[in-house]
């Protein structure tokens, strides 16, 4: 047989390789199973000296190893040590186990890369306890190299079987010789191969991998360790622990020295520690360590191995969730809502917090968790039961109200948000005391009745519109007008409501109130069911850009005010008819007879002419009796202050928002009787105007008596007006004011502009008017 230089043959390898493990292991027997096409194989069974069975068969049908113990190292990849297999109660039903009866048992899995490619199985079943810790970390070292060399021999096996294609070229007698220099070649290369992947490994590795003498001399520190602790290499060589990587003390206060002395002296005690080390630049990292002594052949220590892995960013997550936990802690401890945990079926207290306990009238959750039902403390058990079905549906529950009882009897309003843990039978949620609140709302619901009642009673229509003019709420007045107040109307705007004219007419109302912020009063009427309705409507402003419009029906006072001006005026006919008309018609039936006997009879002439006189002095009479009968009857009652004053008092009486002053200026003296008329009749219709349209707050009146002058003063802090914009229909009153100014020779001023009030002089001059 030809083989290619350098190769090693895989079945002696693994024969010397079980032979190795048997002898320094202290195994009896072993087998060593490979994953040969994704399925496990047993390529060698060995035992004590005698020579390997290198048969090939599968795993699951071996019958001289525990399949399930091979399946279980499959699946974990971890080691399996057993100092008494048979007494292990996790596989101390295996067939082979129980009837070999097999004492101690190691399963090792062998691993490139983290990868599975092989199981060693050893045992002995003379002794209990044979594989040690120290065989184990030998084994482990051991099984790393051999790892690399079968996947190598793997490698060269599938060379050799492409080479024997050459083999029937080769002279027979030169085929033992060159079997022999190839096989040298191939170990010798396995062996470079395998330390330098050993070398690879150490310098590629993810984890700090240092090497130190029993004085803490730094032998050899991979690159990992060199970027990790911030040195070039050379600057920590030749150095010791203590110099570089050992802070004097850990910022805990803990003093590591005496444990790495320690540590030096007796590496075996310490196969594993973790602590604090100290970079270059000062910065302190953590790093657990697994740390392996490396005897020589008298079996001294020469040297300390230490693989290290940084844990600093665990460790912070730790010390993280740490004081996140103790944040928490002291929220749910200090919560002002009560915080717990319950079992489902029965309600026992598994957790809680203070606040939970001070709810339920105890001093502490120690008196409650673990001996209390909450069952007990519902005032209606089926509120809890209810709550339950709604977590099982929902999975939750929230701002759920029920009425609880504490220790001592007291019943308090809960509102409860919690949770159910259904696989593990339990409820979380907290809960809050709402006693006052559910308190509040009754007295609030009882209010809003009382409210609702008070409406009610009220009989004028009452409604609420937003700036939009749009209808937000209305209740019906007694008795009722129109169909404003039927539901299907709420919501709908004024233009949907009324006419053009009349809808921008009310929302010019709304507006003004809104960007006044004050109280409007205004009259209109309305064509309701075939006849005119009069109203008088206050419109106020509310909350949220509303207005509170109410309206009462005026109609009987108007149709009162009509009728007493047409009989007034009925009166007045009547009078000049019977008196005056009389008069006048005497007077011309004596002139013409006195036309007629002018001439003739000079005695019955002047008897006509006394009689013409004596019938124009009564009709003078007669007309200064009907002017009377016109005059202001303030006027009849005293002077032009008094009356004034009179009017002024009548008026604060109806008018309660509004505030007026009245006041006297000069020696009082009187005019005459028109003047004094024109001059009420000017003051009157001016206070009417502040009340009803300048939606005041203050009106003044001013009597002035200068020794040649007089001055009447009316005068508002109301919305006031543009003089020159009032339309000539809806300024008559203005119109009347002029009018009676010039009939009295007085002088007429106004001023007003929105926004600023509005002020009427009359000015009078006292010798012209008398």
């Amino acid at each position: 047989m030809i083989t290619l230089p350098g190769m090693i043959h895989i079945d002696q390898l693994i024969a010397t390789l079980m032979q190795v493990v048997i002898e320094n292991a202290g195994a009896e027997t072993g087998s060593l199973v490979l994953l040969e096409e994704d399925q496990l194989t047993v390529v060698a069974q060995c035992r004590g000296s005698r020579q390997c069975n290198l048969e090939k068969f599968a795993a699951a049908d071996c019958a001289t190893i525990p399949v399930c113990v091979i399946h279980s190292v499959e699946r974990t990849s971890e080691t399996l040590v057993f100092d008494d297999a048979v007494s292990e109660p996790s596989f101390s039903t295996d067939p082979y186990i129980q009837h070999q009866q097999t004492r101690s048992l190691l399963c090792m899995p062998i691993l490139k890369q983290n990868q599975l490619i092989g199981i060693l199985y050893l045992e002995n079943n003379l002794s209990t306890g044979v594989f040690t810790r120290d065989r184990l970390q030998v084994l482990k070292l051991l099984m790393a190299q051999a790892a690399i060399s079968l996947e190598n021999a793997r490698l060269y096996e599938q060379l050799e079987d492409y080479a024997e294609t050459l083999e029937r070229k080769v002279e027979e007698q030169t085929q033992a010789l060159q079997q022999e220099i190839a096989e040298r070649q191939q170990t010798e290369a396995a062996l470079r191969q395998s330390e330098a992947n050993y070398r690879n490994l150490l310098q590629t590795a993810n984890s700090v991998i240092i090497r130190y003498d029993p004085q803490g001399r730094i032998r050899y520190i991979n690159d990992y360790g060199v970027k990790l602790l911030g040195y070039e290499e050379h600057q920590i060589l030749g150095r010791s622990l203590f110099e570089t990587i050992i802070p004097e003390a850990e910022l805990s206060g803990r003093d590591v020295r005496p444990f790495v002395h320690d540590l030096l002296r007796n590496p075996q005690s310490y196969p594993q520690g973790e602590g604090e080390n100290l970079c270059r630049d000062g910065r302190r990292v953590w790093v657990v360590w697994s740390n392996q002594a490396i005897f020589n052949e008298q079996g001294d220590v020469v040297e300390i191995l230490s693989v290290g892995n940084d844990t600093t960013q665990r460790k912070q997550v730790e010390e993280a969730l740490q004081r996140s936990e103790a944040k928490f802690r002291a929220i749910f401890e200090n919560s002002q809502v009560g915080i717990y945990r319950t079992r489902t079926y029965d309600g026992l207290i598994l957790n809680a917090n203070q606040r939970f306990a001070d709810l339920f009238g105890f001093d502490s959750p120690q008196e409650i968790i673990g001996i209390e039902h909450t069952i007990g403390y519902w005032v209606n058990p089926s509120d809890r039961q209810q709550g339950i079905e709604v977590m099982k549906r929902d999975g939750e529950v929230r701002s759920y109200e029920a009425q609880m009882r504490k220790r001592d009897g007291t019943v308090f309003w809960g509102l409860f948000s919690s949770y159910l843990n259904a696989a593990d039978d339990y409820i979380e949620g907290v809960i809050a005391d709402i006693s006052d609140r559910v308190s509040a709302e009754v007295a609030l619901q009882a209010s809003e009745a009382e409210l609702r009642a008070l409406f009610s009673a009220i009989p004028d229509p009452i409604c609420i519109f937003n700036a939009e003019g749009q209808l937000i709420c209305a209740i019906q007045g007694n008795p009722s007008y129109g169909e404003l107040h039927r539901k299907e109307y709420i919501g709908r705007t004024l233009h949907q409501l009324y006419a053009q004219e009349e809808a921008d007419e009310f929302l010019s109302y709304i507006q003004q109130v809104l960007r006044t912020q004050q109280v409007l009063t205004v009259e209109y009427s309305q064509w309701i069911a075939g006849r005119e309705i009069w109203f008088s409507a206050r419109i106020a402003p509310i909350q949220h850009e509303q207005v509170i419009w109410i309206a009462r029906d005026i109609t009987p006072q108007k149709r009162a005010e009509a009728a007493s001006i047409l009989e007034e005026r009925n009166r007045m006919a009547r009078e000049i008819h019977d008196t005056l008309a009389q008069a006048f018609t005497g007077i011309l039936a004596q002139v013409g007879a006195a036309k007629q006997v002018l001439t003739d009879d000079s005695e019955a002439t002047q008897a006509h002419l006394d009689l013409i006189k004596e019938l124009a002095r009564t009709g003078l009479t007669e007309a200064r009796r009907s002017v009377v009968a016109l005059r202001p009857q303030l006027l009849e009652e005293g002077s032009l202050q008094s009356a004034l004053h009179r009017l002024v008092a009548q008026l604060r009486t109806a008018a309660m928002d509004t505030t007026l002053y009245y006041e006297i200026e000069g020696a009082v003296y009187s005019l005459p009787t028109e003047v004094e008329s024109n001059l009420l009749r000017m003051g009157q219709e001016a206070l009417t105007n502040a009340i009803r349209h300048a939606n005041a707050d203050e009106i003044r009146v001013k009597l002035g008596y200068d020794r040649d002058q007089f001055c009447l003063r009316v005068q508002d802090n109301g919305q006031g007006f543009g003089v020159g914009s009032i339309p000539a229909s809806e300024g008559f009153g203005l119109l009347g004011m002029s009018e009676r100014a010039e009939r009295i020779g007085a002088q007429l001023t106004i001023r007003s502009q929105p926004g600023e009030g509005t002020e009427m002089i009359v000015t009078v001059d006292r010798e012209a008017s008398q």
